[in-house]
């Protein structure tokens, strides 16, 4: 619901610069408590889980999950990543699935 209707000086009049406090902000200690969460509520061990982020608020996220890639993110945060995938598709995680599978064969 718009406070104003959108004008040329603020075009955007629904962005009013305070949060809702039923809408938290998403901090990387948020993203990767919910990962953990979430796995275990489902009974599915953490190395068993997959996530996949662009940021650098995505890094604890993507070093907590069994498979933890950077999609087509910046430099610094494919560096820092577990994996990294640069591509058109997410169907190209399929192909880390098969990485992942044959190093945990040799290990």
């Amino acid at each position: 619901m718009l406070i104003s209707p959108p004008t040329p000086i603020y075009p955007y009049p629904h962005l009013t610069g305070t949060l809702s406090p039923d809408h938290p902000i998403v901090t990387p200690e948020l993203k990767r408590s919910t990962l953990i969460s979430l796995a275990s509520n489902h009974n599915i061990p953490l190395s068993e889980t997959i996530a996949v982020g662009d940021g650098s608020n995505d890094l604890l996220m993507l070093h907590a999950a069994g498979l933890g890639v950077a999609w087509n993110a910046k430099e610094k945060v494919q560096e820092r990543a577990p994996m990294r995938l640069n591509g058109g598709s997410l169907a190209d995680l399929v192909y880390l699935f098969a990485e992942k599978s044959a190093i945990g064969a040799e290990l």
